[in-house]
C-alpha cells in the first residue's frame, strides 16, 4: 500500500471513531438524563470534567515525541516505549493524585469524590495508552487506534446501558469506564509486541531525563492548547450564566464536529511529514502544500452552507429558544478554515523539529484568546465569545505565518493564488443555488450544492490532472 492509499485509509478510520465517539456519548447522556435525573447528570459530568481536565497532564506530551521520533528513526523503538513509559505512569499517578485531591477540597458529594477517586485511575492507563499511540502513530498502523476507540466506545455504551436499565448507579458507570481503558492499553501492548517492537530492554536513566528534557515543549504545547479551546465556555459561564452558555455550546456543537473530521486528516498525516522531512525533503514540501489546498478546498464549502443555512440547521436540533445561537453558527462556523491551515503549519513545524516554536505560538495564541474572552464577554456576551474564538484563530495562523512562510513550507510565487479563483468560483455555484431554492428543504438543497460544488471543482480545475489521478488510486483501493 502506498504512502497516499494508507493516508487515505487511516483518515477514514479515525474520521469514523472520532465521529462516533460524541454521537455515542451523546446517547449515553440523554439516557443518564431520563432515568437518573439532573442530579445524576450533574454527578457524570462534573466526575468526568475532572478526568477531561487533568487527562492533559498524564503522558507529559509524549505521544506526538514518540510520533515524530519513530517515524524518522525507528532503531530505538523498544528504548523509546520503556523509558518513555515510565515517565507516562509517574506524571499520570501524578495527575491521578492531583484530581483525587482536587474533587476532595471543591466537592461535598460523595459520589462525585468517591466516582473522582475511581475515575483517576484511568489516568495510568490513558497516559502509558498515549505511549502506546505515539508508537502506532508513527509506524503509520493508525487504523488500530481507530478500531480500538470504536470498541472501546460500543463496549462502554452498551455495558453502561445495561447497569443503567438494571438499576446501578454512576459508580458503576465510572468501574466500566476504567475497566475499558485499561483493557485497551493492554491490547496496544500485544499489538506493539507482536507487530511492531518486543519490549525487551532495560530502563536507562540518562535516556530517561533526556525525553523529560525533549518532550516538556510538547506537555507545555498540549496545556497552552487546552486553555486555547476551553477558555470561550469556562469564561462564558463565569461571566455570564449557563444559560448563555448552553446557547454558544449548542452552535459550538457543529465546529466541534468539523475539527474533529480536520483533527482525523492531519492526525493520519503527521508521521507521512515527520518521516518525508527526514527522507524526502522536496515531497514534505509537495505534501504540505497539497494537504493544505485540499483541507481549505474541502472544509470552506462546508463553513458556507453551515453559515446560509444556520437558521434551519440550528431550529431543526434544539427548540425554538435556540435561536439566539442562529448567529453564533453563522459566524463561528468559519474558525474551520484558519483553523485547517494553522494545523498544517504546526505539523509541518513539529515535523521540521521545530516544535520550540509551535509551543511560543501557542501560548501566545492563547494569552490573546483569554484576553478577548475578557474584554468582549462582558460587553456582548455569547456573541462577544463568539468573536473572541473567530479573532483569535486568524491571530494564531498571523502568528505562525512568518516562522512557516517560505522557511519551514516553500510555497512558489506563482502557486500561492493561482488557483484562487478557481475555489472561488465553485463556492460561487453554492450561493446561486442557495438564493433560487428558497422555497426547497435545506435537507435536500446542502447535499446537492455540495454535489454540485465538487462537479464545478472539476470543471474550473479546481482539482487538477495529479489529484484526480490520486482520487482514482484511492477508491480502487
Amino acid at each position: 500500500m502506498s504512502k497516499l492509499q494508507r493516508l487515505f485509509k487511516n483518515t477514514l478510520v479515525l474520521m469514523l471513531a472520532n465521529v462516533l465517539q460524541p454521537v455515542m456519548a451523546f446517547y449515553l447522556i440523554v439516557v443518564i438524563s431520563d432515568l437518573m435525573g439532573a442530579e445524576g447528570l450533574g454527578e457524570y459530568n462534573t466526575i468526568f470534567n475532572y478526568l477531561l481536565i487533568f487527562q492533559v497532564s498524564a503522558a507529559f506530551g509524549l505521544r506526538n515525541l514518540l510520533t515524530r521520533d519513530l517515524a524518522q528513526n525507528k532503531e530505538n523503538t523498544a528504548k523509546y516505549l520503556v523509558n518513555g513509559s515510565l515517565i507516562a505512569l509517574v506524571s499520570s499517578c501524578a495527575s491521578a493524585g492531583f484530581m483525587g485531591l482536587s474533587a476532595w477540597l471543591i466537592s461535598d458529594d460523595s459520589v462525585i469524590i468517591t466516582g473522582t477517586y475511581i475515575a483517576s485511575l484511568s489516568l495510568i492507563a490513558t497516559g502509558v495508552g498515549d505511549v502506546y499511540e505515539g508508537a502506532i502513530r508513527g509506524y503509520e498502523h493508525i487504523t488500530q487506534i481507530g478500531y480500538a476507540w470504536i470498541v472501546e466506545n460500543f463496549a462502554r455504551v452498551i455495558i453502561c446501558l445495561w447497569l443503567i436499565f438494571n438499576g446501578y448507579g454512576i459508580i458503576a458507570l465510572v468501574w466500566t469506564y476504567v475497566a475499558l481503558r485499561f483493557l485497551k492499553v493492554f491490547y496496544y501492548g500485544w499489538y506493539v509486541n507482536r507487530n511492531i517492537e518486543r519490549l525487551i530492554q532495560k530502563l536507562e536513566w540518562a535516556f530517561v531525563w533526556q525525553l523529560v528534557g525533549k518532550t516538556k515543549v510538547f506537555a507545555l504545547t498540549v496545556f497552552a492548547v487546552t486553555i486555547y479551546w476551553r477558555a470561550d465556555i469556562i469564561m462564558l459561564e463565569a461571566i455570564m450564566t449557563e444559560r448563555e452558555a448552553g446557547f454558544y455550546s449548542a452552535a459550538y456543537r457543529f465546529l466541534a464536529i468539523a475539527i474533529i473530521l480536520v483533527d482525523s486528516f492531519v492526525n493520519s498525516l503527521f508521521p507521512v511529514l515527520a518521516n518525508l522531512h527526514v527522507e524526502e525533503e522536496d515531497n514534505f514540501q509537495i505534501a504540505c502544500r497539497k494537504s493544505l489546498r485540499l483541507l481549505v478546498t474541502a472544509v470552506t464549502p462546508v463553513a458556507l452552507l453551515a453559515s446560509l443555512y444556520a437558521r434551519e440547521v440550528i431550529l431543526f436540533v434544539f427548540p425554538q429558544e435556540f435561536e439566539i445561537s442562529i448567529p453564533v453558527l453563522q459566524l463561528i462556523i468559519w474558525t474551520i478554515v484558519p483553523y485547517s491551515i494553522s494545523q498544517i503549519f504546526a505539523y509541518a513545524l513539529v515535523a521540521a523539529k521545530k516544535q520550540h516554536i509551535d509551543l511560543l505560538v501557542n501560548v501566545l495564541a492563547m494569552l490573546a484568546n483569554v484576553i478577548l474572552n475578557w474584554f468582549f464577554i462582558p460587553r456582548w456576551g455569547v456573541m462577544g465569545a463568539t468573536m473572541a474564538t473567530f479573532i483569535s484563530i486568524f491571530i494564531y495562523v498571523g502568528i505562525q505565518f512568518p516562522f512557516v512562510y517560505q522557511k519551514t513550507i516553500v510555497f512558489p510565487t506563482n502557486e500561492l493564488f493561482s488557483r484562487f479563483h478557481k475555489i472561488a468560483l465553485p463556492l460561487l455555484v453554492i450561493l446561486l443555488i442557495y438564493f433560487t431554492t428558497p422555497g426547497y428543504s435545506w435537507l435536500v438543497i446542502t447535499p446537492l450544492a455540495f454535489i454540485l460544488y465538487l462537479i464545478a471543482l472539476f470543471v474550473f480545475g479546481g482539482i487538477n490532472k495529479g489529484d484526480r489521478a490520486l482520487l482514482k488510486r484511492l477508491m480502487k483501493r
